[in-house]
């Protein structure tokens, strides 16, 4: 294709007509037969874009930022433009030309062009052709500039085209039903030169989705994800039926020579692989769906899944938009690892619900997004952890109770920095947004630690809708706190929908940029016919040092946690009144069907199965052995046997693990404290006691019935002697739903789902249930017995579920897991 310059007034025409689209024009292309590269007509018309969609004050350069050196040029305009934001673009260009010349770029020419731009004698009365010459000549100053950064030291750039799927959502987008074919790996190879060239590493794959590559750290090879597309696989009625899904049509993961050598595909099987990170040493860690529904991840069952399609777990909020058929099944995909040849799979996490966006930080441990919303609102909680490689030590780094941003995900180290670069994203949507920098040093929670990059576009979902956004921002690549490849689309989000409509989901979103923080966006690739994201500079970069590997995989499937002091968060709870821990396991979803079945009061509700308690010691430590992979919370005790705090979130151990932590609920740059060692410390680690039956597993008919029928049915079933009495039906039938419903439904509410937990504001200590039964003098005369009163409490207290199961072989696999663990258990 010859270069071709586009007019402003063509543009603005093109604009009219096609409604806003991409203002570019080139072929269509298949996976093997790029498009032409980009030309100067199609940079400028995106300039125009641009300015439709990132009008306003330029912004601020992040606090901490390099600022423009003393005596560093400063725009003196002479010239105005009723048609284009000239002061913008002088603003912008100037900050950034100080900035380089602070990295020792040698810009002097490029400096003088965009001096002479700003010095132009533009008349008042100037025509608009002239206005657009000056303001072209402005923006390709800047551009030049831009492109002699001296952390631009790489000439080729890897990146995927790659159609968004079907059905905008942040799980949704990664299945391999949902996806829409064409695009592949590509090299954009002479990135600073007059004539870039793309080369595609994937040209002989049948037609399909790429998805999220990876580049070894050497440079030389690439990890992707790839799905054979099948046009009837996003149709099928009942996706969560494996065998309905021809095996090639999942996601899998490949690696590649960046020379077009040695293709090999890694992983097999009907499962979705895909979102793959290289290790130090040399390791592989991936996203996939092979969780399953075990009930203890264990390297053992993940091999299982390499022979055998094994069931999916599912997300608990997920709903079928056309009725109850499986059409939309949205299982849990979480984070794996295995070696370069595909050997040696095992489970990493063993966390109940999604994980999404893996990278590997500059200290070697890997970040990534959770969905971590246990007995709380499913809307908001997309909240940033790190792991160890070996699956060790999960603990939070930014936004466990933060609602805006809602979802953080693609966190990356920076270069030379304390700080993360992260996408400030939706819930109901694909990945995009606005992108932050994140600084831990200054919290953990709300906005404290976040600093804006690209403040002109809002956090999607919870300052604007997601369809309100007029452009967005996804796949950060950083080269240092002031300067990124990213993918910048001029459309809005995707609906949180199965959506084919090209103007709502276009095939064409994202092409890739060079951004800074002074608010200069330049074009350095975009395909009119597919997105184009996920930029990574071909070189090599900086191995992190490797964590000592502690997990041992092969041995006893247990650990143990040290609790330092549980009073360490217990806003006021006096010393001496927490006396248990109660631990309680979380069952994977078994159905893709919302609310099926029905376990609790909330929808949502997850599964529950209380392994038992442990003591607390007099200084509140504790110190107690657990099953591994099992995701656990705990809940502290009284000596009255009720909660006091409950943890809203899941936490796990690994084989061989000890997991210590500070407090329940401490501050999280709260440091041990010094002293002697907790008395916990001076014995062995404690076994669980289990709970009454009907605890494990749980059900309200043989936990909370028995003791009705023991103590209550007599008076409070139909034909009692006391008519009100009889009114207040406790026989197995009517039992559960009217305990909920006493007192104005107050157990319902207290056992609803919330946000966060606050100390003493628990089910059973605030029912009015409870503070009748526990009266001085009983109800009615009646006062249970403290074995019977201990199941109410507990009942209450782990949310008023009906049961914790989601089906009957779940059930049976619970008990059988209690007789496995039975090494662990303090049995009566």
């Amino acid at each position: 294709m010859k270069s071709l310059h586009i007019s402003l007034s063509s543009v603005l025409r093109i604009a009219l007509l096609v409604g806003g689209l991409p203002l570019v024009v080139s072929r269509q292309a298949r996976s093997g037969e790029p498009p032409d590269v980009i030309t100067p007509g199609q940079i400028e018309a995106d300039w125009l874009r641009q300015e439709t969609l990132r009008g306003g004050d330029p912004p601020a350069a992040p606090a901490g930022s390099v600022a423009p050196a003393p005596g560093a040029a400063s725009p003196v305009v002479h010239w105005s433009s009723t048609r284009h934001p000239v002061r913008l673009v002088f603003e912008r260009g100037f900050k950034l030309a100080a900035h380089l010349r602070q990295l020792g770029a040698p810009i002097d020419a490029e400096e003088k062009a965009l001096l002479d731009a700003a010095s132009l004698q533009l008349p008042a009365d100037a025509t608009p052709e002239a206005q657009d010459q000056a303001y072209f000549q402005a923006r390709w100053a800047v551009r030049r500039l831009a492109l002699r950064n001296p952390l631009l030291d790489f000439d080729s750039v890897l990146f995927v085209k790659h159609a968004p799927g079907l059905f905008g959502h942040i799980s949704d987008q990664f299945y391999s039903w949902w996806s829409r074919p064409g695009g592949g790996v590509f090299v954009l190879e002479g990135l600073k030169s007059d004539q870039p060239k793309l080369r595609c590493l994937t040209a002989d794959f049948a037609e399909g989705s790429f998805m999220r590559p990876e580049l070894s750290y050497d440079g030389k090879k690439v990890l992707f994800a790839y799905a054979k597309y099948d046009p009837k696989v996003a149709g099928l009625l009942d996706k969560a039926s494996k065998a309905n899904q021809p095996e090639d049509t999942f996601f899998h993961i490949f690696e590649i020579n960046l020379d077009g050598s040695g293709m090999r595909r890694i992983t097999r099987g009907r499962y979705d692989d895909f979102d793959t990170r290289y290790l130090p040493g040399g390791d592989i860690i991936f996203l996939s769906t092979r969780k399953g529904v075990f009930l203890q991840c264990s390297k053992e069952n993940t091999q299982r899944t390499i022979n055998a399609d094994l069931p999916d777990s599912f997300v608990r909020c997920g709903y079928d938009p056309i009725g109850n058929c499986n059409y939309r099944p949205d299982p849990v995909f979480t984070l794996h690892r295995m070696n370069a040849s595909g050997d040696n799979m095992h489970p990493i996490s063993a966390f109940e619900n999604f994980e999404y966006t893996p990278s590997v930080a500059a200290d070697g441990r890997i970040l990534y997004t959770r969905w971590d919303y246990i007995d709380r609102s499913n809307g908001h909680f997309f909240s940033l952890w790190s792991t160890n490689p070996d699956g060790t030590n999960a603990q939070l780094v930014y936004g466990n109770y933060t609602m805006r941003p809602q979802a953080k995900y693609e966190a990356r180290s920076i270069p030379g920095s304390q700080r993360l670069v992260c996408t400030a994203g939706a819930h109901h949507s694909d990945v995009g947004g606005s992108l932050i920098l994140l600084d831990r040093n200054r919290g953990t929670e709300e906005g404290a630690p976040v600093v804006r990059l690209t403040p002109e576009v809002p956090f999607p979902e919870t300052e604007t809708g997601v369809e309100s956004c007029g452009s967005y921002y996804a796949n950060p690549w950083p080269l240092s706190e002031q300067h990124f490849l990213v993918a910048w689309s001029d459309r809005h989000l995707p609906p949180g929908r199965e959506e084919k409509d090209p103007n709502e989901n276009p095939l064409n979103a994202t092409g890739i940029y060079l951004l800074d923080s002074f608010g200069n966006l330049d074009l350095i690739y975009r395909d009119p016919a597919i997105s184009s994201g996920c930029p990574i500079p071909v070189r090599a970069r900086p191995v992190p040092p490797i964590p000592a590997e502690t997990v041992a995989w092969d041995g006893p499937q247990e650990g143990r946690f040290f609790l330092q002091d549980v009073y360490a968060g217990l806003t006021g709870v006096p010393r001496g009144t927490i006396k248990a821990l109660r631990i309680v396991g979380v069952p994977p979803k078994t159905q893709p069907q919302y609310n099926t079945p029905s376990i609790g009061v909330s929808m949502e509700d997850p599964g529950k199965f209380v392994l038992g308690t442990v003591p607390v010691e007099a200084d509140g430590s504790a110190f107690f052995r657990v099953p591994s992979g099992v995701s656990l919370f705990f809940q502290a005790l009284g000596g009255d046997g009720l909660a006091m705090q409950t943890m809203r979130s899941l936490t796990y151990v690994q084989p061989g693990q000890t997991l210590s932590c500070v407090g329940c609920h401490e501050s999280r740059e709260a440091a041990p404290a010094g002293g002697a060692s907790q008395l916990a410390l001076r014995r062995e680690p404690s076994k669980l006691t289990p709970g009454p039956e009907g605890s494990w597993p749980l059900r309200f008919d043989r936990l909370v019935q028995p003791v009705l029928d023991r103590s209550c049915v007599s008076c409070h079933q139909p034909g009692a002697t006391d008519p009100q009495g009889a009114k207040f039906d406790l026989t197995a039938a009517r039992a559960y739903d009217n305990l909920l419903a006493f007192g104005d439904k107050n157990l319902h509410q207290l056992v609803f789902e919330r946000d966060r937990s606050v100390p003493g504001q628990t089910p059973a200590r605030q029912s009015r249930l409870w503070a009748m039964l526990t009266a001085e003098k009983g109800h009615a005369e009646t006062q249970l017995d403290p074995a019977s009163l201990k199941r109410l409490a507990l009942w209450m207290d782990i949310y008023a579920q009906r049961q914790g199961h989601f089906s009957n072989e779940q059930e049976l696999q619970l008990q059988d897991l209690r007789q496995q663990l039975a090494g662990l258990l303090i049995e009566n």
